[in-house]
C-alpha cells in the first residue's frame, strides 16, 4: 500500500505543477513569484515555457534554496537564462519590498503549513503589500481525505501541516481574502473528482480587479 500512496502522490504532484503552469499562463503573467519555492519543481517548469521572463523563488529556508539552485544547476546555466530566475530568502507572513509589482504569484501547498493565526499576517504580505496581479493558491481538500485507505480519519496528510481545509472552508477564506483586497476568486479542481469527496487538491486564482 505505501508503494501505491507514494505513486499517487507523484501523480498528484506533476498533476498540480501542471494546473498552476497553465493557470500561470492564463493569466499572462510575465513576471512571477514562487512564495515557497520548496526545492524548485515549479521554478524548473516555469523556465522551460518562454512566457516567464523574470521568475523568483522564495522560501525561508536557506537548505531548501540551495536544493532549488542543484535541481536548476544554477551554476551551470547559460547567462541569457541564469537572467531570468532569482532566488531569495524571505519569511512569506512579513511584508517585502522587493516582491512588490509582480504580474503573479503561486502559494503552492503553502497554506497549509502556516499556523492559522498567521494567515492574516500571510494574506496582508502578499495581497496587501507584494499586490501582483494574480495569486494561484493549491492547498490539500480535506473532503477527499476519507478516500486515502492509510489516513486515520482526522488525520492530515503530511506532519507539518497545520490545518487542512474543506472545500467549503477553502472557498469562504479565498473570497474574503478577494473580498478585502479588491481581487475575485475563481477555484478548479486538481486530480480526479470523486463524485462526493471532490478533488484531492483544490486552487484557486484570484485575480485583482481591473
Amino acid at each position: 500500500p505505501g508503494g501505491r500512496v507514494t505513486g499517487e502522490h507523484a501523480r498528484l504532484r506533476d498533476l498540480r505543477l501542471t494546473a498552476v503552469l497553465a493557470a500561470l499562463k492564463a493569466s499572462g503573467a510575465r513576471r512571477v513569484l514562487d512564495l515557497g519555492c520548496g526545492d524548485g519543481r515549479l521554478l524548473a517548469g516555469m523556465l522551460q515555457d518562454g512566457q516567464f521572463e523574470e521568475i523568483v523563488g522564495v522560501d525561508a529556508s536557506a537548505a531548501a534554496l540551495e536544493r532549488a539552485a542543484r535541481r536548476l544547476r544554477l551554476d551551470e546555466m547559460a547567462p541569457r537564462q541564469r537572467a531570468r530566475i532569482r532566488l531569495l530568502q524571505g519569511a512569506l507572513t512579513y511584508s517585502d519590498r522587493r516582491l512588490a509589482g509582480y504580474d503573479a504569484a503561486v502559494l503552492m501547498e503553502v497554506i497549509e503549513h502556516i499556523d492559522p493565526d498567521r494567515l492574516g499576517a500571510l494574506e496582508q504580505a502578499v495581497f496587501g503589500g507584494a499586490a501582483p496581479a494574480a495569486v494561484v493558491v493549491t492547498t490539500p481538500n480535506a473532503d477527499y481525505n476519507v478516500r486515502y485507505p492509510g489516513l486515520a480519519p482526522g488525520a492530515r496528510r503530511h506532519p507539518d501541516h497545520r490545518f487542512e481545509w474543506s472545500r467549503a472552508e477553502f472557498r469562504a477564506w479565498a473570497e474574503a481574502v478577494a473580498g478585502r483586497h479588491g481581487y475575485t476568486a475563481a477555484f478548479e479542481p486538481v486530480g480526479a473528482e470523486d463524485s462526493r469527496a471532490g478533488p484531492p487538491t483544490q486552487l484557486a486564482v484570484l485575480a485583482r480587479c481591473p
